[in-house]
């Protein structure tokens, strides 16, 4: 563990943001070319290879920029995902209930991520292995997560392409 203050851990996620800014910013241009199942998968996959890319460079450097690429790819994964979903969303409901499914939306997304947190953090601090397997295991389980994100992905059903609601 590297001990970082919040400063320290903000710019050590920064490739993170800088990969959800860079996929928002194409997201338009995306949906017109795929579908937003498509873009749903491609976030999952792309955020799993980024975990996946951390856990095997945690194990081999304990370097702090090692972890930049995993980062970036995350970024990215969850940028292309959570818009798409969103679009799926919003896109699913009449004009008329827009401002309460948009409500809805951004509620069990805050839900889904305090969840995620609590999760990921009670593996980082639980005493039930050794110190130094605590960060793998969070890793770990954030990735099986993300596959049953994938696999719900995979369930959603075909449809043209939607438009963008932003």
């Amino acid at each position: 563990m590297h001990h970082y203050n919040a400063i320290q851990t903000g710019l050590a996620l920064t490739p993170t943001t800088i990969g959800i800014l860079i996929a928002g910013a194409l997201a338009g241009r995306l949906a017109q070319r795929r579908t937003q199942k498509r873009l749903i998968w491609a976030g999952f996959v792309l955020t799993i290879v980024g975990m996946i890319l951390l856990l095997l460079l945690a194990g081999l450097t304990s370097s702090s920029l090692a972890s930049i690429p995993g980062l970036l790819l995350i970024g990215l994964g969850v940028g292309t995902m959570l818009t798409s979903s969103v679009n799926v969303v919003q896109s699913s409901f009449p004009d008329k209930e827009q401002g309460e499914i948009s409500g809805l939306s951004r509620s069990a997304s805050n839900l889904g991520s305090s969840l995620g947190t609590a999760i990921a953090g009670s593996v980082l601090v639980t005493t039930l292995v050794q110190p130094d397997k605590t960060y793998p295991l969070a890793l770990i389980t954030m990735i099986v997560f993300a596959c049953i994100g994938l696999i719900a992905a995979l369930l959603l059903p075909n449809s043209q392409k939607l438009q963008t609601t932003s």
